[in-house]
């Protein structure tokens, strides 16, 4: 035991690295235990990390910060990789409402900490201090000392001194920051008594209604008034989004195109929104009892992936597939998501197509579209380092704000998110695909938040206890634990009295408002599903920015 004791002080790498290994370990079996039904998750490497802190066991300085900018890096550009092909929509949906919810709660935030100062008589310095660390934005404490520095640039060691003291505010207000979203989680489902099966059940009837799901209907033509008209023109199709994948015409089985025109006694298979089919089967004629199934001799099915770079953001009507093959495209699933095969559509790499036609020219759309599936599971290392290194310099841009005086920049944490939403809008560039497997997605995420908290708590945790009880520690505990539930609890109450909002919904909301990734950990095992991130991702980019801002005027 005394020989481990001395290999982890000995302030090598090696040690260093065990130490921070161990922490990593540790605090992930103590996330896992269960409490009245609630666990920490990752969270618990925070833990386990100030108590080794706390203890003396260390890691290089310079070495921790150079694996926690890394780690952050990791974590945040995942998830932009995972929320990137939904981020746009949901901003559509509903992004405004909940930015402008995200930037109340900051803009209280700031307010309530300069009310605290002036009234609990704390030093001026501590201000961006106690903010940041409410609010766990390690680039808001980073802009702060730099405005405390420039203030007080004619007196050096006054501004040491402000500098020391919002470093100090910051440490010890930290740990309760993040775990206060998490807190604000379950206290919103406990004052509001949350069914989570109800919420999950209405947020996707939500979904339906925005994003209705790709259904299949097979119907007999009965009605002389809608026959002798090609598919293309005829009004209950045309711009409906509906596709005909097979028909069968006596005892002829074969798939229609466009040009087809409808005759009684035509038996259709119709694949589009469930709405527009029933409304198309009613006027049009029944509910066919014929087996369109088989595959008749002439109409096969099968089930493909897009892998080929060369057909990627070429749309349908480009492709022309019906038309140079006989193949009809009857339903894409993007990322869990089935979409109508609209001629405007463009394919995305990992698009998977359901397509019916002749065996011929079923082999040939397989051979264009590259149908590899092993493709998929193989992660592409160069788009990741690319989409960092932009993600790096996105982060790195100043920003100048009018008035005052000062260079802002979203740092490591906004400048990696934004680049992976946008490069995963691009989808590829050539060869180059900005594409990451789920599994693989999950491990960087789930890796670099880990050794990110970690990194964070044995900063913090040194001499944790003497900070505490020392000084304004114990002040800085109890001010930035209101700063940080107050507010968003505030605001997360309003959200769901006034505006309805689905708790799913909130829950993603409070952890991207307060930018907590364990937050969002924990409104994902909640919700059970990724759901909360398309929220998380809505505000975040903002809800780093703002905090940046705010600390630099509390300092000023």
């Amino acid at each position: 035991m005394q020989s481990l004791a001395t290999f982890l002080l000995d302030g090598s790498v090696a040690g260093g690295m065990a130490t921070l290994s161990l922490a990593v370990a540790l605090g992930l079996a103590f996330g896992a235990i269960r409490f009245r039904g609630v666990r920490l998750g990752i969270s618990g490497v925070l833990f386990s990390a100030l108590l080794f802190g706390q203890i003396g066991l260390s890691v290089d300085p310079g070495v921790l910060g150079f694996l926690r900018d890394f780690a952050l890096i990791i974590f945040v550009y995942a998830i932009g990789l995972q929320v990137g092909p939904g981020f746009i929509s949901s901003l559509r949906a509903e992004g405004l409402r909940l930015n402008v919810l995200a930037v109340t709660v900051l803009a209280l935030g700031a307010v309530m900490t300069l009310g605290v100062v002036k009234l609990a008589r704390l030093t001026s310095g501590s201000s961006p201090g106690l903010y940041a660390g409410a609010f766990t934005t390690t680039p808001g404490l980073a802009a702060g000392q730099e405005a405390l520095g420039n203030k007080l640039a004619g007196a050096p060691a006054a501004a040491n001194a402000a500098v020391a003291t919002a470093a100090l505010a910051y440490t010890v207000s930290y740990p309760l920051g993040m775990i206060g979203p998490i807190l604000v989680i379950v206290a919103l489902r406990k004052v509001f008594g949350i069914r989570l099966d109800e919420e999950r059940k209405r947020m996707a009837a939500a979904q339906e209604l925005r994003r209705p799901p790709v259904a299949s209907m097979d119907f007999e033509v009965t009605e002389p008034s809608h026959t002798g008209t090609a598919l293309r023109h005829h009004p209950l199709v045309h711009g409906r989004g509906i596709v005909f994948s097979r028909m069968r015409r006596g005892d002829a089985l074969s798939v229609p195109t466009a040009d087809t025109r409808i005759q009684v006694g035509d038996i259709y298979r119709a694949v589009g929104a469930r709405s527009g089919l029933k409304e198309l089967v009613t006027a049009m004629g029944r509910p066919a009892t014929a087996d369109l199934t088989g595959d008749g001799g002439e109409v096969t099915r099968m089930e493909l992936v897009v892998t080929r770079t060369r057909v990627l953001r070429r749309s349908l009507r480009e492709l022309d597939l019906i038309r140079r093959t006989g193949v009809t495209i009857a339903r894409i699933n993007r990322a869990g998501l089935d979409l109508v095969p609209r001629a405007a559509l463009r394919l995305a790499f990992a698009d998977r197509l359901t397509v019916v036609g002749p065996e011929a020219g079923v082999k040939t759309v397989e051979a264009e579209l590259g149908n590899c599936p092993e493709t998929l599971d193989r992660p592409q290392l160069i788009p990741i380092f690319l989409g960092i290194v932009l993600g790096v310099i996105v982060g790195s841009i100043p920003l100048r704000v009018p008035g005052l005086g000062v260079t802002l920049r979203i740092g490591l944490a906004g400048g990696p998110l934004l680049a992976a939403i946008a490069l995963s809008q691009l989808g590829n560039v050539g060869s180059v695909i900005w594409y990451m497997p789920v599994s693989a997605n999950q491990l960087f995420r789930d890796f670099g938040l880990a050794v990110f908290l970690a990194c964070v708590g044995l900063q913090a945790g040194d001499h944790l206890l003497h900070k505490l009880l020392t000084g304004s520690g114990l002040y800085y505990v109890l001010w930035g634990a209101a700063i940080t539930l107050l507010p968003v609890f505030a605001v997360g109450c309003f959200a769901r009295l006034a505006l309805r909002m689905n708790f799913v919904t909130l829950s993603g909301w409070v952890a991207g408002a307060m930018t907590s990734s364990p937050a969002l950990l924990f409104a994902n095992d909640l919700a059970g599903s990724d759901a909360p991130a398309v929220a998380y991702a809505a505000v975040a980019p903002l809800a780093t920015l703002i905090p940046i801002l705010c600390a630099q005027l509390l300092a000023i």
